[in-house]
C-alpha cells in the first residue's frame, strides 16, 4: 500500500514491539502487576506520558537520520536494481555467480 520494502519486517516486529514495551513499562512497572514499583510521588499516567514522550522523541530522531542515509545512499549507489537485475537473479548480476546449478 506505501510502496515501502520492509523485507525483513523490521518496523513491524522491532518499531511496534519497541514503542509497545516502552509505553507499557510504565503499566507494569507498578507494584499492583508485580513490577517493582514507580519512583515515590509517580503515578502510572505520568510514567506513561514521560514513557511517550521518549516514544516520540526516538520516533522523530530515526525518521530524521533514516530520511538522510537514504538521499545520502540514493545519491552515491541507488536504492534499488533494475527490474532487468531483479529477474535474472541478483547472484548473476551483482555478485557473477550462480548459488544452484539446475
Amino acid at each position: 500500500m506505501w510502496r515501502i520494502d520492509d523485507s525483513l519486517d523490521v518496523f513491524a516486529v522491532h518499531g511496534v514491539g519497541g514503542i509497545t514495551g516502552t509505553l507499557l513499562a510504565a503499566v507494569f512497572g507498578t507494584v499492583a502487576l508485580g513490577g517493582g514499583g514507580l519512583a515515590k510521588g509517580v503515578t502510572m499516567g505520568s510514567q506513561f506520558g514521560v514513557q511517550a514522550i521518549g516514544v516520540i522523541a526516538v520516533v522523530a530522531w530515526s525518521v530524521a537520520v533514516s530520511y538522510i542515509i537514504i538521499k545520502l545512499t540514493s545519491a552515491f549507489v541507488g536504492l534499488r536494481v533494475s527490474d532487468d537485475e531483479i529477474t535474472q537473479g541478483l547472484d548473476v548480476s551483482a555478485h557473477g555467480e550462480s548459488g544452484y546449478s539446475l
